[in-house]
């Protein structure tokens, strides 16, 4: 019995961008964020203000009030890039 495919076998999708969710662990206060760093944004989605640091087109993180993130990015390595120049940025500013 043969599996129906999903796909040809020589035309595979491309993976054009990744999704990864966590905790943030620490209270972070969301409005000292935003006055404190530049690449940080208020914008408001399912009635819910969070903030959107943009560290370049298409990778960006999504901070949520209860702590929720979600970071959105192209590749794994980007992914990474993210999370350590949202990190840095918290640190430069003493919000942690």
């Amino acid at each position: 019995m043969d599996k129906p495919r999903l796909y040809d076998i020589f035309d595979i999708p491309k993976i054009t961008s990744i999704r990864a969710k966590t905790k943030l662990h620490l209270s972070v206060d969301l409005e000292t964020l935003l006055r404190s760093v530049t690449r940080a944004k208020r914008i408001k989605t399912a009635n819910q203000n969070i903030v959107k640091f943009e560290l370049k087109r298409r990778a960006y993180l999504l901070l949520f009030p209860s702590g929720y993130v979600e970071v959105h990015a192209p590749d794994e390595g980007t992914m990474r890039e993210v999370l350590i120049a949202f990190r840095d940025e918290l640190a430069k500013h003493k919000i942690f």
